[in-house]
């Protein structure tokens, strides 16, 4: 090495050349190049996560393992580190594994997501299809938030579920796929944007606002059951939460009554909590 040697007496061998261009290039894509010359004790946390994911880059790899490589960062930089990720993936084209416990993580940047609980294999499918058809009950918990909201009903066939006095019709594609569970207990899911704000009515849910949280282009609230004559299962309810628009104003303590979108209505198998699925 003759790194130590003035300028001109320096001796750069082609492999030296090539290891410093890959470097710069990589520098370059990950906007990093005047830290460089730093030592690893003047980085700042996100800074050195980038100086890790170039190291990375720099080998060309044929797989990049990724193992919550933003869960040390603040809210504002995981989120532009997180944008920065996916476009180097899609540029450098190479295959990417990322172990995340963040669930927005996962829903943006993945093209498939496998789901783990305790070790075992519960899904694998896009972002979409594991929101819109979640495996089972972890799954649709897991995926969303505020998280599906999970009820107890009973079902009659052909196409009533009921739970105290709340009387629900359902479509027929899903009273065909319930045949068999006739008179027994099942999990209905709803998630919180499909729940609207309706008038009372049997069919509809009496809530009482407990908690409300503002975010500006969403108002998201925490509510407790008032229906008449509502039975708790073994899994108990938890706060139905529900997602208004923000240009309602809506206060604590106050009782609303909500609507259940039809088309966006999921079953549970009360023993498995698998998914039943329409044909």
């Amino acid at each position: 090495m003759t790194k130590t040697l003035p300028k001109g007496l320096r001796y750069i061998s082609d492999r030296e050349r090539a290891v410093h261009e890959q470097v710069r290039t990589v520098a370059q894509l990950l906007q990093i190049e005047p830290l460089l010359n730093r030592l690893p004790k003047q980085l700042s946390g996100g800074q050195r996560q980038r100086v890790a994911l170039g190291r990375a880059i720099a080998r060309n790899p044929q797989v990049f393992l990724m193992d919550e490589p933003l869960s040390n960062l603040d809210a504002k930089l995981r989120a532009e580190t997180r944008a920065q990720i996916v476009k180097l993936q899609r540029q450098l084209g190479v295959t990417t594994i990322y172990v995340t416990h963040d669930q927005t993580e996962a829903m943006t940047m993945g093209d498939r997501i496998a789901i783990l609980n305790h070790g075992q294999l519960q899904q694998v499918a896009s972002p979409l299809e594991l929101y819109n058809r979640p495996a089972n009950r972890f799954v649709a918990e897991f995926i969303g938030s505020p998280p599906m909201n999970f009820i107890p009903v009973k079902f009659h066939a052909p196409q009533l579920i009921t739970n105290g006095d709340f009387r629900f019709t359902l479509p027929a594609v899903c009273g065909e796929a319930l045949q068999k569970y006739d008179n027994q207990n099942l999990i209905l899911g709803i998630r919180p944007e499909h729940l609207i704000l309706s008038v009372p009515a049997n069919k509809n849910l009496q809530v009482q606002v407990e908690l409300v949280e503002n975010l500006g282009n969403d108002i998201y609230l925490s509510t407790k059951l008032l229906q008449p004559g509502f039975q708790k299962s073994a899994f108990g309810i938890k706060d139905v939460q529900v997602r208004v628009p923000p240009e309602r104003f809506v206060s604590c303590g106050e009782e609303l009554w909500l609507s259940l979108t039809p088309e966006k209505l999921h079953f549970f198998d009360p023993e498995t909590e698998l998914a039943i699925f329409p044909n």
